[in-house]
Protein backbone atom coordinates (compact mmCIF):
# COMPACT_ATOMS: atom_id res chain seq x y z
CA UNK A 1 0.00 0.00 0.00
CA UNK A 2 2.53 2.66 0.83
CA UNK A 3 4.57 1.89 -1.94
CA UNK A 4 1.62 2.24 -4.24
CA UNK A 5 1.15 5.72 -2.42
CA UNK A 6 4.89 6.37 -3.39
CA UNK A 7 4.79 5.58 -7.01
CA UNK A 8 1.72 7.83 -7.23
CA UNK A 9 3.75 10.82 -5.61
CA UNK A 10 5.21 12.61 -8.89
CA UNK A 11 4.66 16.05 -11.35
CA UNK A 12 2.96 13.80 -13.89
CA UNK A 13 0.32 12.83 -11.07
CA UNK A 14 0.33 16.21 -10.07
CA UNK A 15 -0.80 16.98 -13.57
CA UNK A 16 -3.76 14.22 -13.11
CA UNK A 17 -4.99 15.49 -9.89
CA UNK A 18 -4.88 19.20 -11.15
CA UNK A 19 -6.79 18.43 -13.96
CA UNK A 20 -9.54 16.29 -11.64
CA UNK A 21 -10.12 19.06 -9.67
CA UNK A 22 -9.88 22.11 -11.53
CA UNK A 23 -12.69 20.43 -13.98
CA UNK A 24 -14.71 19.27 -10.66
CA UNK A 25 -14.69 23.06 -9.81
CA UNK A 26 -16.14 24.59 -12.83
CA UNK A 27 -18.67 21.67 -12.83
CA UNK A 28 -19.57 22.42 -9.00
CA UNK A 29 -18.94 25.46 -7.34
CA UNK A 30 -17.94 28.21 -9.93
CA UNK A 31 -20.50 26.60 -12.25
CA UNK A 32 -22.30 29.57 -12.25
CA UNK A 33 -19.79 32.06 -14.07
CA UNK A 34 -20.00 29.67 -16.63
CA UNK A 35 -23.45 30.32 -16.59
CA UNK A 36 -23.20 34.22 -16.49
CA UNK A 37 -20.42 33.92 -19.10
CA UNK A 38 -19.91 31.53 -21.28
CA UNK A 39 -16.61 32.28 -22.47
CA UNK A 40 -15.63 30.78 -19.03
CA UNK A 41 -15.70 27.57 -20.45
CA UNK A 42 -11.95 27.06 -21.40
CA UNK A 43 -12.20 26.20 -17.72
CA UNK A 44 -13.80 22.40 -19.33
CA UNK A 45 -11.09 22.06 -22.27
CA UNK A 46 -7.82 23.09 -20.38
CA UNK A 47 -7.96 20.78 -17.67
CA UNK A 48 -9.07 17.47 -19.66
CA UNK A 49 -5.76 18.48 -21.04
CA UNK A 50 -4.12 18.34 -17.74
CA UNK A 51 -5.82 14.69 -16.97
CA UNK A 52 -4.66 13.71 -20.92
CA UNK A 53 -1.07 14.51 -19.89
CA UNK A 54 -1.56 13.13 -16.47
CA UNK A 55 -3.17 9.37 -17.67
CA UNK A 56 -0.02 9.37 -20.32
CA UNK A 57 2.45 9.93 -17.96
CA UNK A 58 1.22 6.62 -16.39
CA UNK A 59 0.71 4.62 -19.83
CA UNK A 60 4.09 4.63 -20.69
CA UNK A 61 3.35 3.94 -24.41
CA UNK A 62 5.09 5.85 -27.42
CA UNK A 63 1.61 6.22 -29.07
CA UNK A 64 -0.21 7.19 -26.54
CA UNK A 65 2.38 9.70 -25.21
CA UNK A 66 2.88 11.24 -28.35
CA UNK A 67 -0.77 11.58 -28.75
CA UNK A 68 -0.74 13.21 -25.52
CA UNK A 69 2.16 15.39 -26.62
CA UNK A 70 -0.42 16.69 -29.49
CA UNK A 71 -2.86 17.11 -27.69
CA UNK A 72 -0.95 19.42 -24.94
CA UNK A 73 -0.51 21.92 -28.00
CA UNK A 74 -4.28 22.60 -27.86
CA UNK A 75 -3.45 25.30 -24.88
CA UNK A 76 -2.16 27.48 -27.49
CA UNK A 77 -5.23 28.29 -30.14
CA UNK A 78 -7.56 27.94 -26.92
CA UNK A 79 -5.61 30.27 -25.36
CA UNK A 80 -4.92 33.05 -27.98
CA UNK A 81 -8.99 32.76 -28.31
CA UNK A 82 -8.83 30.51 -32.19
CA UNK A 83 -11.68 28.87 -31.37
CA UNK A 84 -14.75 28.90 -28.75
CA UNK A 85 -14.49 27.01 -25.82
CA UNK A 86 -17.24 24.46 -26.70
CA UNK A 87 -15.29 23.74 -30.03
CA UNK A 88 -12.11 22.87 -27.84
CA UNK A 89 -13.75 20.88 -25.08
CA UNK A 90 -14.34 18.43 -27.38
CA UNK A 91 -11.72 18.47 -29.02
CA UNK A 92 -9.82 17.63 -25.67
CA UNK A 93 -12.30 14.92 -25.18
CA UNK A 94 -11.39 13.30 -29.00
CA UNK A 95 -7.83 12.94 -27.57
CA UNK A 96 -8.41 11.98 -24.30
CA UNK A 97 -10.84 8.95 -26.13
CA UNK A 98 -7.88 8.33 -28.34
CA UNK A 99 -5.24 7.80 -25.97
CA UNK A 100 -7.83 5.30 -23.85
CA UNK A 101 -8.61 3.39 -27.17
CA UNK A 102 -4.32 3.60 -28.04
CA UNK A 103 -3.52 1.99 -24.22
CA UNK A 104 -6.21 -0.96 -24.64
CA UNK A 105 -4.91 -1.52 -28.24
CA UNK A 106 -1.24 -1.84 -26.87
CA UNK A 107 -2.04 -4.08 -24.02
CA UNK A 108 -3.25 -6.31 -26.50
CA UNK A 109 0.00 -6.41 -28.89
CA UNK A 110 3.27 -8.15 -28.39
CA UNK A 111 5.09 -4.76 -29.83
CA UNK A 112 3.88 -1.22 -29.45
CA UNK A 113 2.46 0.39 -32.86
CA UNK A 114 5.24 2.91 -32.88
CA UNK A 115 8.10 0.43 -31.96
CA UNK A 116 11.33 2.00 -33.62
CA UNK A 117 15.11 1.04 -33.57
CA UNK A 118 16.41 0.77 -29.73
CA UNK A 119 17.87 4.23 -30.02
CA UNK A 120 15.00 5.97 -30.92
CA UNK A 121 12.51 4.21 -28.77
CA UNK A 122 14.76 5.71 -26.03
CA UNK A 123 14.74 8.86 -27.50
CA UNK A 124 10.86 8.63 -27.22
CA UNK A 125 10.41 7.09 -24.26
CA UNK A 126 12.64 9.82 -22.15
CA UNK A 127 11.38 12.97 -23.88
CA UNK A 128 7.85 12.64 -25.68
CA UNK A 129 6.23 13.29 -21.91
CA UNK A 130 9.12 16.09 -21.61
CA UNK A 131 7.37 17.89 -25.06
CA UNK A 132 3.54 17.35 -23.37
CA UNK A 133 4.61 19.29 -20.66
CA UNK A 134 6.33 22.01 -22.49
CA UNK A 135 2.91 22.24 -24.44
CA UNK A 136 0.76 22.49 -21.41
CA UNK A 137 3.05 25.40 -19.69
CA UNK A 138 1.82 27.71 -22.81
CA UNK A 139 -0.94 28.13 -20.89
CA UNK A 140 1.07 30.21 -18.61
CA UNK A 141 3.01 32.00 -21.28
CA UNK A 142 0.75 33.21 -23.51
CA UNK A 143 -1.21 34.20 -19.95
CA UNK A 144 1.37 36.28 -18.97
CA UNK A 145 3.40 37.69 -22.01
CA UNK A 146 0.53 37.98 -24.28
CA UNK A 147 -3.34 37.86 -23.10
CA UNK A 148 -1.94 39.49 -19.42
CA UNK A 149 -1.00 43.51 -21.34
CA UNK A 150 -3.43 43.41 -23.98
CA UNK A 151 -6.96 41.07 -23.63
CA UNK A 152 -8.60 42.72 -26.27
CA UNK A 153 -8.36 40.88 -29.38
CA UNK A 154 -9.21 37.49 -27.43
CA UNK A 155 -12.23 39.30 -25.62
CA UNK A 156 -14.85 36.93 -28.48
CA UNK A 157 -14.34 33.64 -26.37
CA UNK A 158 -12.08 34.30 -23.55
CA UNK A 159 -12.88 36.89 -20.85
CA UNK A 160 -10.47 39.13 -18.93
CA UNK A 161 -8.11 37.23 -16.56
CA UNK A 162 -6.09 39.12 -13.75
CA UNK A 163 -7.54 37.41 -11.26
CA UNK A 164 -5.48 37.07 -7.98
CA UNK A 165 -6.05 32.99 -7.74
CA UNK A 166 -5.09 32.78 -11.68
CA UNK A 167 -1.92 34.31 -11.98
CA UNK A 168 -0.82 32.62 -8.50
CA UNK A 169 -1.77 29.40 -10.27
CA UNK A 170 -0.58 29.94 -13.94
CA UNK A 171 2.96 31.28 -11.97
CA UNK A 172 2.88 28.07 -9.82
CA UNK A 173 2.64 26.11 -13.46
CA UNK A 174 5.80 26.94 -14.81
CA UNK A 175 7.94 25.63 -11.37
CA UNK A 176 5.86 22.60 -11.80
CA UNK A 177 6.97 22.26 -15.31
CA UNK A 178 10.57 22.44 -14.13
CA UNK A 179 9.72 19.39 -11.36
CA UNK A 180 8.05 17.19 -13.96
CA UNK A 181 11.14 17.69 -16.90
CA UNK A 182 13.68 17.26 -14.09
CA UNK A 183 12.30 13.90 -12.24
CA UNK A 184 12.86 12.62 -15.88
CA UNK A 185 16.26 12.77 -15.60
CA UNK A 186 17.02 13.48 -11.59
CA UNK A 187 15.56 11.59 -9.02
CA UNK A 188 17.12 13.28 -5.58
CA UNK A 189 18.35 16.83 -4.41
CA UNK A 190 20.23 15.89 -1.84
CA UNK A 191 18.12 13.81 0.30
CA UNK A 192 14.51 15.30 -1.34
CA UNK A 193 12.98 13.21 -3.92
CA UNK A 194 12.13 15.66 -6.95
CA UNK A 195 9.23 13.26 -7.93
CA UNK A 196 7.41 14.13 -4.29
CA UNK A 197 8.61 17.79 -4.29
CA UNK A 198 6.68 17.53 -7.75
CA UNK A 199 3.95 16.61 -6.28
CA UNK A 200 3.68 18.39 -3.40
CA UNK A 201 4.28 21.61 -5.04
CA UNK A 202 0.68 20.65 -7.19
CA UNK A 203 -1.18 20.54 -4.16
CA UNK A 204 0.07 23.80 -3.21
CA UNK A 205 -0.93 24.68 -6.27
CA UNK A 206 -4.79 23.84 -5.59
CA UNK A 207 -4.25 25.29 -1.84
CA UNK A 208 -2.80 28.73 -2.45
CA UNK A 209 -5.47 29.78 -5.06
CA UNK A 210 -8.16 28.37 -3.32
CA UNK A 211 -6.62 30.92 -0.05
CA UNK A 212 -6.21 33.77 -2.61
CA UNK A 213 -10.02 33.40 -3.57
CA UNK A 214 -11.39 33.34 0.30
CA UNK A 215 -8.88 36.29 1.07
CA UNK A 216 -9.17 38.38 -1.76
CA UNK A 217 -12.50 37.26 -3.59
CA UNK A 218 -10.58 36.52 -6.98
Amino acid sequence: MKENIEKFLSSGNGFLLLGILWLLFWIGPAFFLFEEDPRWGHNYAIPILFITVGLAYNLNKNSVQLTALIASYITIPTFLGFWRWDTATIISIAFMIVILILYFVERIRKTELINPNQRLNFWLKKHLMTFAYIGIVHMSLIFFFVRWYNPDPFLEYLPIEHHVSTSIFNGMLFVLTIFAIMERNVKKIGRFSVAKMGFIWSVLMIILPIVAINILGE
